[in-house]
């Protein structure tokens, strides 16, 4: 299903037209970089710990983001943030970068997501260009920016 390229960011939405925005937003503002995307939370987890039809990864490097939507169909946002920050703190999945990218305003939500282990927290804007904005300066930051660890 992958080829062997290292995996820069897994997008995680379960809106067909946003989870296509953002990939297309992506790959037009960093075009070296590699883009896999999966519309449930079960997918993203079974990409990430190597399950099912991700069962080829094993041994891959975990991606270098993981832009994360909240309401998704199977194992919501939380809960796939709670298994990404819960496992083995030796563990490389436990480095990664995850962004809430997410349409709701609620405080709580945005608290909840911080105490899970979020790294950060974007709404998602309404008009596509802003969209596409904000999905650059996203890719900017974590993917040029930052200094990860190694």
């Amino acid at each position: 299903m992958l080829n062997d390229e290292p995996v820069d960011v897994l997008v995680v939405e379960d809106s067909e037209s946003e989870r296509a925005s953002i990939v297309a937003a992506l790959q037009m503002s960093f075009p070296e970089v590699n883009v896999v995307a999966v519309n449930s939370g079960t997918g993203a987890l079974d990409f990430l710990f190597a399950r099912g039809d991700w069962s080829d990864r094993a041994g891959a490097d975990p991606p270098r983001l993981i832009l994360l939507d909240l309401s998704l169909p199977g194992a919501d946002g939380f809960s796939v943030l709670g298994q990404i920050r819960s496992i083995d703190a030796e563990d490389a999945l436990t480095l990664t970068p995850v962004v809430i990218f997410s349409d709701s305003q609620n405080p709580g939500s945005i608290t909840r997501s911080y105490r899970c282990g979020a790294n950060g927290y974007v709404m998602k804007p309404v008009s596509f260009s802003d969209f596409q904005a904000i999905i650059t300066s996203i890719g900017q930051y974590w993917l040029t920016s930052n200094r990860a660890s190694s």
